[in-house]
């Protein structure tokens, strides 16, 4: 910074300066003092330059932004504006890239233009976008598209995004093993799908239209039961089949047993009369997008499923269409895709951003700094000392007194509390008293406020009163409450929605409770401290969003509009000629009719009765293709009605941005992609996957990171004082440590061994028993050897010193014996088989086994009858067994006054309180008391399972996490409420009242649409609603007919008032002509129908003097008649509130925010706020489309930020408790975490047997060639083959297609039929199982030759024994430990396992348990048209579970909630003399007077109970428990990275394991010491010198061997004692002494020098090998001597022992003989 100042005095930077680093000639032409290049260079390098070309891309793009698709919009103002833009815009970043070109040259030097890759991206962008003015493009949208990609060219302009790109771009290699992980993934589901469910998910039930004349009674006839079908008959060589309003798809009886109705498939069997046959593409669920019929369908099904969105409605219609059991196909494809491998791509960006964000430690300094600076500056305002009043003023000082005293302050926070629970307090409905009583407290309050700000002002001073940004914040809502109520006064009481907003921020004072709430304090300080590290993420979001926006306004702007829903096959959105200028910007539906039918009311029988008046159209007429209009003759067509254009579009940029939003989000996006791939192209789908990709798993996965770093971060610096503390007493320790450590015997690195072994010995000595309080035990993982020391009856039971229940005495034999008892090895073990035979009880039963007639059996089956029976037997049983081991440990423990009795243990409360309900239950049961209190109490009887996690340690260990996460999710819950509280006042303020609407009864939860009964959108209100109970009547006027001008004119409708339901009577009075069947209408049609109708007496009565009646009375004098052209109708209204959310009170405003934090159907929800009109006025499509910002902000904050600290406070709780348990220490260095982490991997370290050449000629050649990498390589290569031999598979395949890939398919058996046949041969069948791989291989052949023998003997596909060839997809995971990222990730996978193993147990036991509460309490829940079906119910236990998985992925939830929240029409009420069925309302009280066995209660136990079920529920497995898989799956991946990254690294160890399995080939864990230089010369530094200069190998070998203590066991070394050394000579340090007690517990098991329960060997290897080198040297000199006297000619009798081979002995007394050996 310092320098930059500096310039800035010494001028303008010179020429010379700005031309630094550019090369010396630009274009081979122009140099450096070339005048053009000159002004070139000095206008780039101006700063104002870059701030222009900013400024002309940000104006570029708002004119990009108002580019649109929308017909006609070329010749509009807007559309010319855009066009003139482009050319300018254009010129000018041309003019750009030629002064740059200029200046810096293009491509051939250093520093030149394209050297940069930024710039490349903005060269392309230019050019690309000139493409469009060459000859014969013109308006190409390819061309077009381009353009969108200019907004990219800002990255280069703002430093901050620029960094934060290449920190994501330095991940995208990790992030794409990570897809390469994934692509196994896919390929192994999609070949399983392809192979099981191909071909399968196209088939319907469906009614046959035209069968043979004399078959009709084939037909739907379930009364007759076939009695008259003709075993004969057969289909018609063209049947029709009527699919009605069927949607789910079926397995059988399939079309082609017609017409028998056999058995049927394994999944949903069609009804009587109704077949299984294939529908059309366009009317199967999601259009048939959704199937398995070829890999890329499979592929594109599998990645929706991975998003978890919609992915349980495609299990439900696989399970319909396959087989119930599918679902194992899809919780697997969960489990893996969705819970794994898209968390590891934020394992990965969170460890790159981490490591990114370590430079910057000294920036975060320094705004610590600042913010440290403003505290003080804060602490010293508001510290009434250190501010003194130099005013002379009374009033000055009075009102600084006040301001400054805690009585005031007191008052402010509880009126801000006040004002608070006041507008909390309102809701829909409310008395006016209330509200004239609600309105004047809010005046009090700001009265009070306003003069709060006084006195503060007149205290302070406006410079003090600034001081405190809390100030500043309070005065700004204060100005906004003085124009609120100003408004208020102008605009008498009106204003509406903005006065609400205006008011709702008021509500932002609460945030002053921060400075008195801690932990809402550091929580909202993360949220900000985020904020700004997020914010250039924010910009490249921005930037992603808004080039997808304006890519998606290319590609499908005005595209999602569709006439599918009127069922004709050629009605199509279209303008007729000549109505350009007119039409809706979404072109209605229309149909071609003939000429002749002009004037003629068109009726399409096809189309169930849809038609309208054919007219005739000439003009011109818009052509989407050329964008031009085209003059047409004429056209004939009948308009058939408003288009249905979906509520998610890209038709301008705020839709654009809107629809983006809804994607990043999740929600539904899967429907967005199907209406593109149908109105666009399939490849549409390209774009969606791109954009969920980019921004679901990359953008906002990084966002999160970001989160998580700045919670821990944020915890760091609130544990500081603690940690100082902490490290005053650590200093101490080591002080008084290092008197002792002079011993001189472990230096770093090879000493550190010795230095093990000794203290470890003195350790074992002196080892004491490590008893403790028991709640220290269980944080620092003693309580796991606390209870394994009780189960052996090793253990001191502190409440043995105290009498027991004040009778029993530590020594009573009763005691004892209960002692005894409990203390036994094998109780906890019967306890633990009681508990899962009561499970598996509880599960069993069911409300199938309730008798709870009508909708259950009366009577159960003999079968039934008897389990129920045995059921209710071992429940009692079971129920005392859990007594009697309550007493015994009563007795033996006492009940809870004296330390270490029975309910002083948290666990122990637990099993009391399950066994006192229990028996409570029992008893209640027995005396016959309330059935609802009853069910209540069965539901408790769901926690006995849970008992189980006291019991099983590796549960015990995450139930410990959750209750240690508990404060921390507390007060993360707390701030939930607070932020839904805010936004559900201000929600309260919006919506309150307004989301009341007008539904038809026959269509219930649908909006009524005013113009199709003839009406504007402002009359159809409340009262129009409910008046006359709801009945109406509609026609459509006859030309004659008197009240045809007052019709509709645009859809020909007019409505009438009808006093009663279906009080107008209506009759057909003329039939119609036909006409054939056209290209327009398969089926044909007729026109000149009409109907009359003539009104009842109640109508004319009430209405005969209006208007409209009088005309007709004028008209015909006999009756009033009314004669329509289309089916005239009654219909039946109801003004109601949507049953699943609304904003009339605060409780309801929470929970429908709650649910949109969910990120489960929000869209609903805003799309009805943006509807909303006013109180009592019917709701009209897009009214106030800026509501979308109230429901996108919440997201943004309580879903993206809040929900997402439930993420941040899991994972920093498992951190914490993970290094409590490993006992980590915050003060070790660097250094020493290494050598630490180093240790504890040569734990897992083994040595590997290697196979050794056979004997024989022949098995040695097929050894040495299936042991070759060229073998390894060919058999990757045919795997790889296989596979994709497998995807080739497809729906609909030819018979020599299929016999062709049976045949390549059969050769590749073969081939690794032969792999195995050699391999046999070769290893011997002993050695070839004792590899895993091989047995696997093995398998699958077997598998695939079984499968070949079966399709070939009996001429049978065996799909599901060919299925297995599948399998051998697993062997190309031998690819990975080839490539490194990759290995990180599948070892982060394996690691995981345990500790995932262990979430999933309490995860299961959760789901255990709900899944039984969930049976007792919403087992018999009525099954409506929602989320409960078939499928996802809780009936049945099996069920349940499922439900819950699918719950825990958040799909739907809150449907399945509401779903049992049903108080209406769910008692079914069978009336005891006509039999006839029917539902009453839970409020209805005349059903409990009859007897039970006449109805059946299917509503909910309690709407509250349902809320706390489901939210509980959600919190809990959705937010919490899987969120302790993304902190396993972090730590893990972090552990692995780390690991990868220290100075002896898991692949150094490996090579390591290599060498050494070369010399020790039967894994005895020894090899001869004077080996050691042979692993020293084969590892690669820093373990060995392999690779290193060749001239100085020798003298490094023997530096490396003489610096490590390896020890020397007769002669030989360890394998761990050697890679122990080895290591410590890079890695090794000096650890504190408790460092080295852990580290010694852990790795001792594995050293000989303790488990042979000797002493440390005398000699090391290092002795060994200097005994070797002075052998060589003393054998050298007297090679030397005598060579010497030989030359000289003298004879010596000197006797050198021979050869001189045993003059030195090794110290283990063998001979030595050679230095060499």
């Amino acid at each position: 910074m310092g320098g930059k100042k500096g310039k800035a005095f010494d001028g303008p930077p010179t020429y010379e300066q700005l031309s630094s680093g550019l090369p010396p000639k630009s274009l081979w032409v122009l140099s450096l003092q070339n005048p053009i290049r000159k002004v070139a260079v000095t206008i780039v390098k101006n700063k104002k330059f870059d701030k222009c070309i900013l400024f002309l891309i940000l104006l570029n793009c708002i004119f990009l932004a108002m580019s649109s698709q929308e017909p006609n919009f070329e010749r509009s103002p807007a559309g010319l504006a855009v066009a003139f833009s482009e050319d300018i815009f254009t010129a000018a970043f041309v003019l750009e890239l030629v002064l740059k070109v200029i200046a810096m040259g293009f491509c051939y030097d250093d520093g030149s233009y394209l050297r940069d890759s930024w710039n490349i991206m903005d060269f392309s962008v230019v050019v690309l976008g000139l493409l469009g003015y060459l000859p014969g493009v013109g308006n190409f949208s390819g061309i077009r598209t381009v353009r969108v990609l200019r907004p990219l060219r800002t990255i280069t302009g703002v430093e901050g995004m620029r960094v934060l790109v290449v920190t994501l771009l330095k991940s995208l290699p990790m992030l794409f093993d990570v897809l390469v992980l994934v692509s196994f993934a896919f390929f192994i589901f999609g070949i399983i799908g392809v192979q099981l469910f191909s071909g399968r998910m196209r088939n319907k039930c469906g009614v046959l239209q035209n069968p043979e004349p004399g078959c009709e009674a084939c037909g739907y006839q379930v009364a007759a039961g076939f009695a008259n079908c003709s075993s004969m008959c057969a289909l018609p060589a063209v049947p029709v089949w009527d699919f009605g309003d069927e949607e789910d798809l079926c397995s059988g009886v399939m079309d082609t047993s017609y017409p028998a109705h056999g058995t049927g498939g394994s999944g949903r069997k069609c009804d009587l009369g109704t077949y299984c046959t294939a529908d059309r593409k366009i009317d199967l669920p999601n259009f048939g997008f959704t199937t398995f019929d070829n890999i890329m369908w499979a592929w594109l099904t599998i990645f929706q499923c991975i998003s978890m969105e919609g992915w349980t409605f495609v299990m439900y219609l696989v399970m319909d269409s396959v087989n119930p059991w599918t679902w194992v196909f899809f919780v697997l494809m969960i489990v893996f895709g969705s819970f794994f491998a898209v968390n590891l791509a934020l394992a990965v960006l969170y460890v790159y951003f981490t490591g990114a964000n370590d430079g910057d430690d000294d920036d975060d300094d320094t705004v610590a700094a600042k913010l440290a600076a403003e505290e003080k500056a804060k602490a010293d305002l508001l510290n009434p000392d250190d501010v003194p009043v130099t005013s002379n003023n009374k009033l000055v000082v009075l009102c600084y007194k006040v301001a400054m005293s805690k009585p005031f302050e007191n008052v402010t926070m509880g009126l801000i509390c006040l004002n608070t629970v006041v507008m909390a307090a309102e809701f829909n409905t409310m008395p006016s008293g209330m509200k004239a009583a609600f309105e004047g407290i809010n005046y009090f309050l700001f009265t009070y406020f306003v003069m709060e700000m006084a006195i503060k002002l007149t205290g302070f001073g406006f410079k003090g009163y600034v001081k405190d940004q809390m100030n500043i914040f309070d005065g700004f809502v204060v100005t906004v409450s003085c124009l609120e109520v100003l408004m208020g006064f102008v605009s008498s009481g009106g204003g509406g929605n903005y006065l609400s907003v205006l008011r709702s921020f008021r509500l932002l004072r609460v945030f002053k409770l921060a400075r008195t709430w801690k932990q809402l304090n550091q929580i909202i300080s993360t949220i900000f401290k985020s904020l700004a590290s997020i914010s250039y993420l924010s910009l490249i979001l921005m930037l992603f969003i808004f080039i997808f926006a304006l890519l998606g306004m290319q590609f499908f702007g005005y595209q999602f509009v569709f006439c599918n829903g009127y069922g004709l096959e050629f009605a199509a959105k279209t303008c007729p000629a000549g109505m350009s200028d007119t039409c809706p910007r979404h072109p209605d539906c229309y149909a071609p009719c003939p000429k002749a039918l002009v004037g003629e009311w068109v009726t399409f029988n096809d189309a169930g009765g849809v038609g309208g008046i054919c007219k005739r159209y000439s003009g011109e007429k818009w052509n989407p293709a050329t964008r031009l209009n085209d003059f047409v003759e004429e056209e004939h067509m009948a308009w058939l009605g408003r288009s249905d254009y979906a509520r998610h579009n890209f038709d301008n940029i705020y839709w654009s941005i809107i629809t983006i939003f809804q994607i990043l989000t999740g929600e539904n996006w899967n429907e967005v992609m199907y209406d593109g791939m149908r109105s666009v192209s399939t490849w549409a789908c390209l774009y969606f996957i791109f954009l969920v990709v980019v921004g679901n798993y990359i953008i906002l996965n990084l966002f999160l990171a970001i989160l998580l770093d700045n919670f821990g971060s944020s915890d760091d610096e609130d544990d500081d004082d603690e940690e100082e503390a902490e490290a005053e007493k650590e200093r101490a320790a080591k002080e008084q440590a290092a008197a002792h450590k002079k011993e001189g015997d472990g230096s770093a690195g090879g000493r550190a061994p010795s230095t093990t072994y000794n203290s470890f010995i003195k350790e074992n000595a002196e080892k004491a028993d490590g008893g403790g309080d028991l709640k220290k035990e269980s944080g620092e993982g003693g309580l796991t050897r606390s209870l394994s020391r009780s189960s052996s009856g090793g253990k001191h039971y502190p409440a043995l010193d105290y009498n027991s229940l004040f009778i029993f005495s530590p020594t009573n034999p009763v005691r004892m014996f209960c002692v005894r008892v409990v203390c036994h090895k094998y109780f906890e073990y019967v306890i633990i088989a009681l508990i899962l035979l009561s499970s598996i009880l509880l599960a069993l039963d069911g409300p199938t086994l309730s008798k709870d007639g009508p909708f259950y059996p009366d009577t159960l089956s003999d079968a039934d009858q008897k389990l129920k029976n045995a059921i209710d037997i071992l429940d009692a049983m079971f129920l005392l067994m859990f007594v009697i081991e309550m007493v015994l440990k009563v007795i033996m423990m006492g009940f809870i006054l004296h330390p270490g009795s029975y309910l002083r243990n948290s666990w122990n409360i637990l099993d009391f309180f399950i066994v006192v309900i229990g028996l409570v239950g029992y008893f209640a049961d027995g005396s016959g008391g309330d059935l609802t209190a009853l069910r209540a109490l069965r539901t408790f009887r769901a926690l006995r399972p849970i008992r189980m996690a006291s019991r099983a340690e590796g549960m015990k260990v995450v139930v410990n996490a959750l209750f240690q996460a508990i404060p921390g999710i507390a007060n993360v819950s707390f701030v939930c409420l607070l932020f839904y509280l805010i936004f559900g006042i201000l929600g309260l303020n919006l919506f309150m009242g307004k989301m009341y609407f007008c539904q038809d009864m026959e269509a219930v939860g649908d909006h009524l649409i005013p113009e199709n009964v003839g009406m504007a959108d402002r009359l159809m209100t409340k009262g129009w609603c409910n008046q006359d109970l709801g009945a109406h009547f509609f026609y459509c006027p006859v030309a004659r007919d008197p009240l045809y001008g007052n019709r509709r004119i645009f859809t020909e409708t007019l409505a009438l008032p009808s006093a009663e339901p279906d009080d107008w009577s209506c009759a057909q009075t003329k039939e119609g002509t036909p006409f054939v069947p056209t290209f327009a209408s398969k089926d044909g049609g007729q026109y000149g129908v009409e109907w009359q109708c003539t009104p009842g007496d109640a109508t004319l009565t009430k209405y005969g003097a209006t208007d409209h009646f009088r005309l007709l009375s004028a008209n015909n004098t006999q009756k009033v008649v009314v004669t329509s052209e289309c089916e005239p109708r009654n219909y039946v209204t109801q003004w109601t509130n949507p049953r699943d959310y609304n904003f009339d009170n605060i409780g309801q405003s929470m929970l429908t925010l709650f649910e949109i934090a969910t990120l489960e159907n929000w869209l609903g929800i805003m799309y009805h706020g943006v509807d909303m009109t006013e109180i009592d006025v019917q709701p009209i499509r897009d009214h106030n489309p800026f509501y979308c910002i109230f429901f996108v902000v919440f997201i943004i904050v309580g879903s993206f930020f809040v929900m997402n600290l439930f993420v941040g406070v899991t994972i920093d709780k498992f951190n914490e408790m993970k290094e409590k348990q490993e006992g980590k220490s915050v003060f070790l260095t660097a250094e020493q975490r290494n050598w630490v982490s180093i240790q504890k991997l040569l734990v897992d370290i083994h040595p590997t047997k290697k196979q050794t050449e056979p004997e024989g000629y022949l098995r040695g050649a097929v050894f040495r060639l299936i042991s070759s990498d060229h073998f390894d390589a060919f058999i990757l290569t045919l795997i790889v083959l296989n596979i994709i031999v497998m995807a080739m598979t497809h729906a609909d395949m030819t018979p020599l297609f299929d016999f062709s890939l049976f045949v390549v398919n059969t050769v590749f058996a073969a081939v690794f039929l032969m792999e195995a046949v050699l391999k046999l041969f070769a290893l011997h069948p002993r050695a070839y199982f004792s590899d895993a791989w091989n047995s696997f291989d093995f398998g699958v052949v077997c598998l695939s030759v079984v499968g070949f023998t079966i399709t070939v003997a009996t001429d049978a596909s065996a799909t599901y024994l060919s299925l297995l060839r599948v399998f051998r997809v697993a062997r190309i995971f031998r690819l990975i430990p080839k490539a490194k990222g990759l290995r990180t990730l599948f070892q982060t996978l394996l690691y995981s396992l345990p500790a995932l193993g262990n979430v999933g147990s309490v995860l299961f036991l959760f789901f255990f348990i709900f899944a039984v509460m969930g049976m007792n309490l919403f087992g018999k829940i009525k099954v409506t048209s929602g989320e409960i079906n078939r499928y996802a119910n809780f009936e049945q236990f099996y069920y349940a579970l499922l439900t819950l998985f699918r719950m825990s992925t958040g799909e739907a939830w809150n449907g399945l909630m509401h779903d049992c929240m049903i108080e209406r029409e769910c008692v079914l009420y069978r009336d005891p003399l006509t039999g006839v069925d029917t539902y009453l309302d839970a409020a209805d009280k005349t059903w409990q007077d009859k007897d039970e066995k006449y109805w059946t209660n299917q509503c909910t136990p309690h709407p509250i109970g349902a809320i706390l079920f489901f939210t509980f529920f959600v919190i809990l497995c959705a937010f919490v428990m899987l969120n302790l898989v993304i902190a396993v799956i972090l730590d893990n991946f972090q552990s692995n990275s780390q690991s990868e990254e220290a100075p002896v690294s898991k692949d150094h160890m490996a090579r390591y394991t290599e060498v050494w399995s070369q010399l020790d080939p039967y894994a005895t864990y020894y090899i001869s010491a004077s080996k050691l230089q042979l692993i020293v010369q084969a590892l690669a530094p820093p373990l060995g010198i392999n690779g290193l200069d060749r001239r100085r190998g020798k003298s490094d070998t023997q530096t490396i061997i003489m610096s490590v203590d390896i020890p020397n066991h007769d002669g030989n070394i360890h394998f761990l004692e050697t890679l122990h050394a080895l290591a410590g000579r890079i890695a090794g340090t000096e650890l504190p002494e408790d460092e080295e007690v852990k580290i010694r517990g852990k790795i001792a098991d594995r050293l000989p020098t303790f488990t042979e329960g000797g002493s440390v060997p005398k000699y090391t290897a290092a002795h060994y090998h200097a005994a070797l080198y002075v052998q060589a040297a003393v054998r050298g000199f007297l090679a030397r001597y005598q060579m010497r006297n030989k030359l000289a000619g003298q004879s010596d009798d000197m006797h050198s022992g021979g050869d001189g081979q045993t003059l030195l002995r090794q110290p283990g007394g063998e001979d030595v003989d050679s230095a060499e050996d």
